[in-house]
């Protein structure tokens, strides 16, 4: 009969950590496919994608947390986090397009 005494006791996976967290959206953000490739290969500042990152986990973070009384009306209203994602993700392109055409302009 083994011993169940000698079984190690496997600790609770802990929560992620607020760096942990933008870590891992702005991974994802940054890995979601763009045209032919990926927002990773717009190369845009880190700063930039960390903003955008941010307010994904905010964002996510008052659909599931801040609201302590949902009104029938205001959740109808609200738009969901795929669609605020998906805002994000049209900004960012948008953004590096403008970025890109400045920067045509300065070396054309």
């Amino acid at each position: 009969m083994p011993d169940l005494l000698a079984v190690p006791v496997q600790a609770p996976n802990a929560a992620p950590t607020p760096v942990e967290i933008e870590n891992e959206v702005l991974e994802n953000v940054k890995h979601q496919p763009l045209g032919d490739g990926t927002v990773e290969d717009l190369a845009l500042p880190d700063d930039f994608l960390r903003r955008v990152a941010d307010r994904i986990v905010r964002a996510s973070y008052e659909e599931r947390y801040r609201i302590v009384v949902r009104d029938p009306v205001s959740i109808a209203a609200r738009p969901s986090l795929a669609v605020l994602a998906a805002g994000a993700l049209l900004l960012l392109a948008v953004g590096w397009a403008l970025y890109a055409r400045l920067r045509q302009r300065r070396t054309g």
